[in-house]
C-alpha cells in the first residue's frame, strides 16, 4: 500500500449504506477493525478529509461518511458559506478548521489543488447515485477543469470518466464479406454523448439507357433539443394549508354570517326601531367582527413567534370602542309606557315568580337568537365548545344556535 499522504473531498446526496462506507473506505485507505471503544485500527496513511458543508451540501449520504470519519479518528476540514442552521451547528463545531468562502465549489477545488501542489495525492469523492445532485456536477465540473480525479463512492469507487472513452481500433475490411461498421463505443459511466456520424448513401453509376431521376429536395431535419446532465427535478408537493389560516378563516365566516343575520333580524322587527338602536347593532356587530379578526392574527404570529400573545394596539382600541359601544346598549332604552304594558300583561303568579328571583342587569337588547356558537364534535359525538388553536384529530366544528344549544343540553361557558 502507498504511503503517499492522500486528500479525499466528499459530497453528492445519493444514499449509502453505512458498512459500504466502511468496507470500501477501509480497504482502499487501510485501516483495521473496531476496537472495543468502537474506532478503528489506525492506518499507516496519513489522511486528511474535506466536506462542503452547507444546506444544499448536506445529505444522509454525507453524514454517512462523517460518521465514518469519527470511527477512524479523522479529522476534517469544513468548507462553509455565511448561511447557518441548528443542523450544521454541531458539524461546524466538530471540524478541525472552518474556511469560509462565498463559492463553496471553488473552495474545495482550492483545497485539493494546494495539496496536490504539496505532492499529496487527492481525489473528489461523490456520491452520485442513479442521477447525481446539482452540487455534484458542479463540483465534477470544476474538478474536471483543475485535472482532479473523480470517484463514485456509490458504485464502489470506481472513476468517474468526464467524457467519452477512445475507440477501438477498427479491423481492416476483407474483402468478403464486407464488415458493418461498429457503433461508436460510449463511456463507461455519465459521460457526454457524441453526435452520430451521418451515413452517406453511395450512388451507383447511372447507364446511357437509364434517365436520371429528378432530384427531391431534402427538408431539413429538426434539430433535437441537447440533453443536459442534470435530470429533471420532480414536481413540487401542494404546500399543507396552516390550521392557524384556516381557524382564521372559519371564524371570518361566521362573523360575517352574524353580521348578515343581524341586519336581516333589524329589518324583521314588527315594531320599527330607532335608526339609533339599529346603527347601534350594526356598528357593535361590525366592531366585534374586526377585533376578532385582528386578535386571531396576534394569536396566529404570537403562534408563529413562539413567543406570548401581545395583542397590537389597533387591538386594544377595537376592543375598547366596542366595550363603549356595549355599554352604550346596556343602558336603559325601554320608555315608561312600554314597561307599564309590560307589567299588565303578567299575571298574579308572574309576578311572584318575578319577586322571587334575583335581578339581573338586562342589555338594551334582546339576546339574539341568531347568534351561533362554535362547537368541537368527536367521532362519538361528543360536543365541547371550542377554544381557540388547532383542531384535533378525529374532531370537526359545527356552529349551534342558542335553541339548537339548549335543545341538546349543551353548556355555554360565555356568551
Amino acid at each position: 500500500m502507498s504511503t503517499q499522504p492522500i486528500t479525499l473531498a466528499f459530497a453528492g446526496a445519493a444514499d449509502i449504506d453505512p458498512e459500504n462506507v466502511k468496507d470500501l473506505l477501509n480497504d482502499w485507505l487501510g485501516f483495521g477493525d473496531e476496537d472495543e471503544d468502537g474506532y478503528f485500527e489506525p492506518s499507516d496513511r496519513q489522511v486528511h478529509l474535506i466536506f462542503p458543508i452547507t444546506r444544499d451540501h448536506l445529505s444522509d449520504g454525507l453524514e454517512a461518511v462523517l460518521s465514518w470519519a469519527e470511527k477512524a479518528d479523522l479529522p476534517y476540514v469544513a468548507v462553509a458559506d455565511n448561511k447557518r442552521s441548528r443542523a450544521l451547528e454541531q458539524i461546524l463545531k466538530d471540524a478541525e478548521e472552518v474556511v469560509h468562502h462565498n463559492n463553496v465549489t471553488a473552495g474545495v477545488v482550492d483545497l485539493l489543488k494546494a495539496a496536490d501542489s504539496a505532492g499529496e495525492e487527492v481525489h473528489l469523492v461523490l456520491l452520485w447515485g442513479d442521477e447525481g445532485s446539482e452540487q455534484a456536477e458542479l463540483l465534477l465540473d470544476a474538478a474536471e477543469q483543475a485535472g482532479i480525479k473523480a470517484k463514485d463512492l456509490t458504485a464502489g469507487l470506481d472513476d468517474i470518466s468526464f467524457g467519452e472513452q477512445p475507440q477501438a481500433e477498427e479491423p481492416e475490411p476483407q474483402p468478403e464479406p464486407e464488415p458493418e461498421p461498429e457503433a461508436p463505443k460510449r463511456g463507461r459511466r455519465r459521460g457526454r454523448r457524441a453526435e452520430p456520424e451521418e451515413v452517406v448513401e453511395e450512388e451507383e453509376p447511372l447507364t446511357e439507357d437509364e434517365p436520371e431521376a429528378p432530384k427531391q429536395e431534402e427538408e431539413p431535419e429538426a434539430e433535437e433539443p441537447k440533453r443536459g446532465r442534470r435530470s429533471r427535478k420532480a414536481a413540487e408537493p401542494e404546500p399543507e394549508e396552516d390550521p392557524v389560516e384556516e381557524d382564521i378563516r372559519e371564524q371570518e365566516e361566521t362573523l360575517e354570517q352574524q353580521v348578515n343575520a343581524a341586519a336581516q333580524k333589524a329589518q324583521r322587527e314588527t315594531k320599527p326601531l330607532p335608526q339609533e338602536e339599529i346603527d347601534l347593532i350594526l356598528v357593535r356587530t361590525a366592531l366585534d367582527a374586526a377585533y376578532r379578526a385582528f386578535l386571531a392574527e396576534d394569536h396566529r404570529n404570537a403562534l408563529i413567534d413562539q413567543q406570548p400573545v401581545r395583542p397590537r394596539p389597533l387591538t386594544e382600541l377595537l376592543e375598547k370602542a366596542l366595550n363603549t359601544v356595549e355599554q352604550g346598549m346596556e343602558s336603559p332604552a325601554t320608555s315608561a309606557p312600554e314597561k307599564a304594558a309590560e307589567s299588565e300583561d303578567l299575571s298574579e303568579g308572574d309576578k311572584e315568580d318575578a319577586d322571587e328571583e334575583p335581578k339581573r342587569r338586562r342589555r338594551g337588547r334582546p339576546r339574539d337568537e341568531s347568534k351561533t356558537v362554535a362547537f368541537l364534535v368527536d367521532d362519538e359525538g361528543n360536543y365541547t365548545r371550542r377554544g381557540r388553536g388547532r383542531i384535533p384529530a378525529g374532531s370537526k366544528v359545527v356552529h349551534l344556535t342558542r335553541a339548537e344549544v339548549e335543545e341538546k343540553g349543551l353548556d355555554l361557558d360565555s356568551e
